[in-house]
């Protein structure tokens, strides 16, 4: 645990060895949220629109799903 400061318009500084630990670079992106009483910051994880779209391919062929030439032209996922 560590005792952080809040300024007067709402910043508050990470610890280095956290932010390290983390991948949290300067001028990166976190993500907040509000959980009953606590906040929760965590890093942004940007993904390459690559990685995203095959992780997404993987799933739909690990789930079996199909879909035809008429279907994917009519839904746009074809090209």
């Amino acid at each position: 645990m560590s005792l952080a400061h809040v300024t007067k318009t709402g910043n508050i500084s990470i610890p280095k060895k956290w932010r390290q630990e983390l991948g949290i670079e300067p001028n990166s992106s976190v993500v907040m949220q509000k959980i009953e009483h606590k906040l929760v910051i965590e890093p942004l994880k940007k993904e390459k629109l690559q990685d995203v779209l095959k992780k997404i391919d993987d799933e739909v062929k690990k789930k079996k799903i199909f879909f035809s030439k008429g279907e994917s032209i009519k839904d746009d996922l074809y090209d």
